[in-house]
């Protein structure tokens, strides 16, 4: 892993930090080291919270490439003993809230554009291609890294380079930007899908915005942490103990722990808009919906932007 040290949407450096630690899952799966401390950082200026820990491209690979596979829910169980194997297999499979999502993207879309203008869509990371609309596009593709099989009427591309040299009229980011160490960076990829002519992009992202308020930042907080990482048994019961109050409650309880896990970044529409208008988009509308998700409801951010053909990449 390595650390930032600055806002990844807007680049201030003015942000609020937090004490937190590396879930035992990501730091064992993909990193190959024990839990460690580190931050959750807020940005001042857009509101966008972050983890300063960010996987490398190695550790991208090892936690992605078999997501959600036997190894990893194997992984995963053991260090939580409460993610379930029926829940492993439900996220992202659940027909409701697939139907539900499929609906959130066609009403979002048709409310700025013609339909009949999108010929052809990307899922980008988008596992079975199974959130595309059926509507929407003669043509429909997934890029997707993992083993996943897409489903009947959706062509996957699985390698960055066969989608090279590609054009897409609609490229989608659902539940993805949260999991990217370098969203920006991950944005101006698929701007670049576009051909250079102006296309649009379709982002989708849970909002996920805890309550901070009783979250620890004393000395001695940070001294309870580190006895917590001294003691794996007592680290995953009082991981399970937040885990259950951030679910039902969304709050991060007293004594409890912020846990920097497979979800990186906390967008708000604030902090989303800034991040899109840095990637070189022209943003046509971002708003918040809300949506079944499996086994419970929640809400998800939602975008849909331009791409721009006269800017260039921002480092």
């Amino acid at each position: 892993m390595y650390r930032i040290d600055c806002c990844p949407c807007c680049r201030s450096i003015d942000l609020a930090s937090l004490p937190a630690v590396v879930a035992p899952f990501l730091a064992r799966y993909a990193v190959g080291a024990p839990p460690s401390r580190c931050a959750l950082l807020e940005c001042r200026n857009c509101d966008f919270r972050f983890f300063d820990s960010r996987l490398a491209a190695d550790e991208i690979a090892r936690l992605y490439s078999g997501y959600r596979g036997e190894e990893y829910f194997r992984a995963r169980h053991r260090c939580e003993f409460w993610y379930t194997r029926k829940f492993n297999a439900g996220i992202g499979h659940d027909p409701q809230a697939i139907a539900a999502r499929r609906q959130c993207v066609e009403t979002l879309i048709r409310a700025h554009v013609d339909p009949q203008s999108v010929q052809s869509v990307l899922d980008y990371g988008g596992d079975e291609g199974q959130f595309i609309p059926e509507s929407l596009g003669k043509e429909k593709y997934v890029f997707e890294l993992s083993d996943a099989v897409p489903i009947r009427g959706v062509t996957k591309i699985e390698s960055e380079e066969r989608l090279r040299g590609r054009r897409f009229d609609l490229v989608m980011l659902c539940q993805v930007l949260e999991h990217c160490s370098d969203p920006c960076e991950t944005l101006q990829a698929v701007r670049k899908l576009s051909g250079g002519t102006p296309a649009l992009c379709y982002v989708e992202i849970p909002y996920e915005r805890v309550d901070l308020r009783f979250a620890g930042r004393s000395r001695l907080y940070q001294r309870y942490l580190g006895a917590l990482l001294r003691l794996p048994p007592a680290l995953t019961l009082v991981d399970f103990y937040s885990t259950l109050f951030r679910v039902r409650q969304n709050v991060v309880p007293r004594l409890g722990i912020i846990k920097c896990h497979e979800h990186l970044n906390f967008f708000n529409e604030k902090s989303l808009d800034a991040l899109l208008r840095r990637a070189g988009f022209e943003v046509l509308t971002c708003t918040t919906t809300d949506v079944p998700t499996y086994l419970a409801s929640g809400k998800i951010l939602q975008a849909l932007a331009r791409s721009r053909a006269d800017v260039a990449d921002q480092p």
